[in-house]
C-alpha cells in the first residue's frame, strides 16, 4: 500500500510540474468543404507552454462535449511542438534570444492536437433565456495547475484551467435549424500567435488578429479565466470563474490603462509593472446577426524590463 501510495504522489507530482508550465490555449473547428469528408468537422486544439519546464503530452487528448445527443467526447491527436519565442536582436536590444533548447526562461512552445474527421449529427439545442446546460454545443479541455508566479489572479497556485469552445443553431429564414450535418460552417481562427513577453515601459499594441472562413462578423470582447472542473460543464458553477487580485479584473487583466477594440481587436497599453498575467480574449462570430460560434484564447502575457535600447 506504502509503494502505491508513492507511485501516486509522485504521478501527480509530476502531472502538477508540468501543467504549471502551461500558459493558456484555445479550441476551433474547421467545416470540411470538399473532398471524401466534406460535411464532417476537423477540431482543434492548441496548447502554450512556458520551456522553462516539462514539456507537455505528445500523447492524445481528449475534447469533452457538452449538451450533444450521442457525442460526448473527441478524439485529438498529436501534431505538432514548435518553438514560437517571440524574435529578438540581440546587438540593439540587449537582450539575448529566447529559444526552448538554449535559453528557455521565457521561452514558449505551441503544440497542435487535432481530430480526424467527424459528423456532428443534428443541430445546437436553443433555450431562451441562453443557458450553456440547454443552449448551444460546448467543446472543453481541462487540467490542472497554473503558475504560482502569475500576478493578477488571487489563488493562482490553486487554480486550474479550462480551455472552451461553443457552437450555437443558426435559424434559416423559415425558422428551422440548420443540420450541422453535413457542417455548413468554420469557428473563427487567430491569425497571429499570441504576444507572450512583452517589454516594460513602452507603448504597445498588437491583435490576436481573428478571421472567419465564411465571412462572418467577429468581435472581440475580455473573458473569465475559468477553473478546472469535476461534473456537467454548468458555468459559472462548473468551473468557476477565477478571482482576481485588485485591482485588476477579467476585463482588466494587465497594467497600464489596457484597452480593446471590439472590432479590430487591437489590445494597447503601456505598463511599467513587471509580472505574469492571465489574459482571456472570446471572440463571437454572427451570421447574419445571429451568434453562431464563440472561442476563446487565454495566454498568460509575461511583462519584463528589458535594458534600454541603444
Amino acid at each position: 500500500m506504502k509503494k502505491i501510495l508513492v507511485l501516486v504522489l509522485a504521478i501527480f507530482s509530476v502531472f502538477q510540474m508540468q501543467a504549471t508550465h502551461l500558459m493558456g490555449g484555445e479550441i476551433t473547428w474547421e467545416c470540411i468543404k470538399v473532398g471524401p469528408d466534406a460535411g464532417k468537422y476537423i477540431f482543434k486544439l492548441k496548447l502554450y507552454r512556458d520551456c522553462d519546464g516539462i514539456s507537455l503530452p505528445t500523447t492524445n487528448q481528449t475534447l469533452n462535449v457538452w449538451n450533444h445527443p450521442t457525442v460526448t467526447t473527441i478524439s485529438l491527436q498529436f501534431i505538432s511542438n514548435t518553438d514560437i519565442s517571440p524574435d529578438c536582436d540581440v546587438t540593439n536590444s540587449g537582450n539575448p534570444a529566447l529559444d526552448c533548447s538554449t535559453n528557455p526562461v521565457g521561452a514558449v512552445e505551441e503544440y497542435i492536437y487535432q481530430s480526424l474527421p467527424i459528423a456532428l449529427v443534428g443541430a445546437p439545442p436553443i433555450s431562451n433565456p441562453p443557458t450553456p446546460t440547454t443552449h448551444g454545443w460546448h467543446f472543453t479541455w481541462d487540467s490542472c495547475c497554473r503558475n504560482g508566479a502569475i500576478v493578477n489572479l488571487a489563488t493562482p497556485s490553486s487554480d486550474g484551467f479550462t480551455m472552451r469552445a461553443s457552437m450555437f443553431a443558426y435559424i434559416d429564414p423559415f425558422g428551422n435549424s440548420t443540420p450541422t450535418d453535413p457542417c455548413f460552417d468554420s469557428s473563427p481562427i487567430f491569425n497571429e500567435s499570441p504576444k507572450t513577453i512583452i517589454c516594460t515601459g513602452y507603448p504597445f499594441s498588437y491583435s490576436h488578429n481573428a478571421s472567419d472562413d465564411e465571412l462572418d462578423e467577429v468581435y472581440y470582447a475580455w473573458d473569465e479565466p475559468l477553473d478546472d472542473f469535476f461534473g456537467a460543464y454548468n458555468p459559472p458553477v462548473a468551473p468557476a470563474p477565477l478571482p482576481f487580485l485588485a485591482p485588476y479584473s477579467y476585463d482588466n487583466p494587465l497594467p497600464g490603462g489596457v484597452t480593446l477594440d471590439t472590432v479590430t481587436g487591437e489590445i494597447s497599453y503601456n505598463s511599467t509593472t513587471s509580472g505574469n498575467f492571465v489574459t482571456v480574449v472570446r471572440i463571437d462570430a454572427y451570421k447574419c446577426d445571429q451568434l453562431v460560434a464563440q472561442i476563446f484564447r487565454e495566454i498568460q502575457a509575461v511583462l519584463i524590463a528589458c535594458p534600454t535600447l541603444s
